[in-house]
């Protein structure tokens, strides 16, 4: 046999076995990967009251001017005084500790300094209401909205800047000359009374960052235990000079 022939013999040899060879199984291709779909991020704490005030703080409106129409404002330079004088007396007694000790005998000396001052004012208080509200129980109307004023300067939540506050005004008192009783009280009373104001700015906040929060998160919880006003009654005991 010539050497083409066994060249070619081979070649058909390998060609038979090659044939005989069982063809090698494909490669699996693995599934893709799951989706992983991240759950949403839980929700932003629901909106507290500021100073732990109740949940169902009712607070004055926001008059026509942009001011809160709180019990100080639309009054007259003779009720300015007396509102002053309220709000220090209420802090007399509810500001309570060394620090705000001061404010009792600071008050004392403002009053035995213009008892005289504050009677007339006092009598001239009676005529304007009696004049304001002509028919009715005048005094009486007043008497219920000095108790009132009394439970709005006794507002819990603003106590700490309230005392600091009044413990200035009342040292200031203590020796502000009576010709110039009736200006030092507009401007100290418009003091005392931001306060307050601040805070219902910031209840209102409150109460809008609460809606838009349930609006996206939930509904409004049930209220639980609050009165409708935030406050802490207090009784003027001192002795009145002006009757």
């Amino acid at each position: 046999m010539n050497a083409g022939l066994r060249i070619l013999g081979v070649v058909f040899a390998f060609a038979a076995v090659a044939a005989c060879t069982p063809t090698p199984a494909p490669v699996p291709i693995p599934p893709p990967p799951p989706v992983v779909v991240a759950p949403p991020p839980p929700p932003p704490a629901r909106p507290l009251p500021p100073s732990g005030a109740a949940a169902t703080l009712i607070v004055p409106p926001v008059g026509i001017d942009g001011v809160r129409e709180t019990p100080n404002r639309f009054i007259s330079s003779n009720e300015s005084v007396w509102h002053f004088r309220s709000a220090i007396n209420v802090a007399a007694l509810n500001c309570q500790g060394p620090v705000w000790d001061a404010i009792a005998t600071n008050y004392n000396a403002f009053i035995g300094n213009n008892k005289l001052t504050l009677r007339k004012i006092s009598r001239l208080i009676d005529q304007e209401y009696k004049v304001r509200y002509p028919g009715e129980n005048a005094l009486r109307v007043r008497d219920t909205k000095m108790t009132d004023l009394y439970n709005y300067f006794s507002i819990p939540t603003v106590r700490q800047e309230f005392c600091d506050t009044a413990l200035l005004k009342s040292q200031e008192a203590s020796a502000v000359d009576w010709r110039v009783l009736p200006e030092f009280s507009v401007g100290a009373l418009a003091e005392l009374d931001g306060i307050f104001i601040r805070f219902f700015d910031s209840y209102s906040r409150y109460e809008t960052e609460l809606a838009e929060w349930n609006r996206l998160y939930g509904t409004p919880a049930s209220a639980s235990g609050f009165s409708p006003v935030d406050i802490a009654p207090a009784l003027d005991t001192d002795a009145n000079p002006m009757g």
